[in-house]
């Protein structure tokens, strides 16, 4: 879960590396560092964001390569910050994944007299590279064979080869005129000529060549940047910018779905299964509503984390796998256990050139754009949006939507919206309780993801029938419930706010904040959670957090 990206060519490739880690660090914002070659490699390392390393180089380099660190092995020190370089100094290399065996071969280097000065498993790649005898080529084929887990490496060799292995963690290649470039995120790429990685791939390259030492034939095809998104506009943050650049992703995706022939995958299943993490999962629970209720399909949903495929899968069964990065290791673990078991998998993602883009059987793009917030905002709402356009399809054969309306009152709902009243009553909580009915409840789940993850304040979301079956011993006079009420049926709701109040406890509606009632019921949940986006936004900000990358978190959750 960390971002790698490296240059070789003609321009200044400690720049270049420093420019192309700015769009990769949502990926992990612990620390960072870049080794460039100057007659052998040397390394900046830091503590922290970006703008703690030196901006440039003691020299004018043509290869570089660096990492910005999501800490999954050693804690947060400068000793644990990558790159690692060999005992020998004879390799120096940055790594994205988690090396399983790392304990058992650090014991055994440690045996032989090797020294070590981090806590991480990459140092023992370093090291155990270092230890293997014939040529660079074999010594890195059988360090891929020896090695357990997930990675994507890149390696520098003291005589300035660059060496490139990954297994499952992702890397990419692209070629273009003024050099050669590496990231583990082809969205960070300029325009070019791209080749993506696969597993069992050991790529050199050396003066501008890139050459597969492997049984790779390396197909490069035309990939163009869309480096714009990466600027943030009039916005502060990336994370406003992109709950105001909900309604174009609608509108975006809906164009998208129109062009697919959506309903005849669905004509060969009838029994689903809908998976994936976090935001991601939150999104599958209102597909599930939409499905099992609206379209009276068999569906279940689960935590791809907590999934185990273990039993023949029937025919007619399909898996349905929400993943933002399309590149989420749980998800991926579990993609495979279904592939194992014959089954197929309809992946709805936002990055069409991942890891399980490849993987799937069918595919639905979410067309977003972009999202560098840590925080998922637009697309959990275009997750949301595929999945109340696809329970319309299928139900109603005649199905249109007027997208402009739509979007259009997405724009001036989102523009509308006023929380800062409330804001000032929730900075200083220490905890919130959240509590809905049916759809809302799943929206809470969300709701309440998103104040933990931004702001730092432990929520609790509740079926509010629930919340006299024990919680209600949390309630005292200092207590704010947030209440969410979509369905306008405010019986239940009424009983639990007049026990709140009781106690001295006062509950907002969220919903009250502007009129809702006006909007689709099918897609009045993507209206819902935008207070809240923006709740949580504006409580960072008065709490002096950035978040856009809260602490402990990044965007892409590539390790299990």
């Amino acid at each position: 879960m960390c971002g790698i990206y490296g240059y070789i060519g003609k321009n200044d490739a400690y720049q270049e590396v420093l420019c192309g880690l700015t769009c990769l660090q949502y990926r992990g914002y612990d620390s960072c560092g870049i080794a460039y070659f100057d007659d052998g490699f040397k390394i900046n390392k830091a503590i922290g964001t970006l703008d703690n390393l030196p901006q440039c180089s003691e020299v004018v380099s043509n290869i570089a390569f660096g990492h910005t660190r999501w800490a999954t092995n050693g804690e947060v020190n400068i000793n644990n910050t990558h790159p690692h370089i060999s005992f020998d100094k004879e390799f120096v290399l940055v790594h994205n994944g988690i090396i399983k065996n790392a304990d058992t071969i650090k014991r055994e280097l440690i045996d032989k007299g090797i020294p070590f000065y981090s806590d991480t498993d990459t140092e023992v790649i370093a090291n155990l590279l270092s230890t293997l005898t014939g040529r660079i080529e074999k010594r890195i084929e059988r360090l891929y064979k020896l090695l357990e887990g997930s990675f994507s490496l890149i390696i520098g060799h003291k005589s300035g080869k660059i060496y490139l292995i990954k297994r499952f963690s992702p890397l990419n290649i692209l070629k273009s005129d003024d050099g050669i470039y590496i990231s583990s995120d082809v969205s960070s790429l300029k325009d070019g000529l791209l080749y993506t990685l696969k597993d069992n791939d050991i790529i050199m390259i050396e003066k501008n060549e890139i050459i597969a030492l492997s049984n790779t034939k390396i197909n490069f095809k035309i990939h163009e940047n869309k480096i714009k998104e990466f600027t943030m506009g009039k916005f502060k943050h990336y994370m406003l910018k992109e709950i105001f650049d909900t309604p174009k992703g609608i509108e975006n995706t809906y164009y998208y779905l129109e062009k697919q022939n959506i309903r005849k995958i669905f004509k060969h299943f009838s029994e689903f299964t809908l998976l994936g993490c976090g935001t991601a999962y939150h999104s599958c629970l209102i597909g599930e509503i939409y499905l099992s209720k609206i379209v009276r399909y068999k569906v279940n949903s689960c935590l791809a984390s907590n999934c185990e495929i273990s039993k023949k899968i029937k025919r007619n069964h399909l898996h349905i796998i929400v993943s933002q990065s399309g590149e989420t290791a749980d998800c991926i673990k579990v993609a495979e256990q279904i592939k194992k078991h014959n089954g197929k998998i309809l992946l709805i993602t936002n990055e069409p050139s991942s890891t399980m883009a490849r993987m799937a059987d069918y595919k639905i793009i979410t067309k977003a754009g972009k999202e560098l917030a840590v925080a998922s905002t637009k697309t959990y709402c275009t997750q949301v949006f595929v999945f109340a356009y696809i329970s319309q399809l299928i139900l109603n054969k005649r199905f249109r939507l007027d997208i402009q309306k739509l979007k259009n009152d997405l724009d001036k709902y989102i523009a509308k919206i006023k929380v800062n009243s409330l804001v000032n009553k929730l900075k200083d909580k220490d905890k919130l309780i959240l509590i809905g009915k049916d759809i809302d409840y799943a929206l809470l789940l969300e709701a309440s993801l998103k104040i933990r993850e931004i702001d730092y304040i432990y929520t609790i979301p509740m079926y509010a029938g629930e919340l006299k079956h024990g919680t209600l011993s949390l309630i005292d006079k200092d207590s704010i419930v947030l209440s969410l009420n979509t369905s306008n049926d405010k019986t239940k709701l009424d009983i639990v706010k007049n026990e709140i109040n009781s106690r001295g406890g006062e509950v907002v509606a969220v919903d009250e904040l502007i009129d809702m009632s006006k909007f689709n019921q099918y897609f009045k949940p993507i209206f819902a959670i935008i207070p809240f986006q923006l709740i949580s936004y504006y409580i960072a900000l008065k709490k002096g957090l950035n978040p856009d990358m809260p602490r402990n978190l990044a965007k892409s959750v590539t390790v299990e």
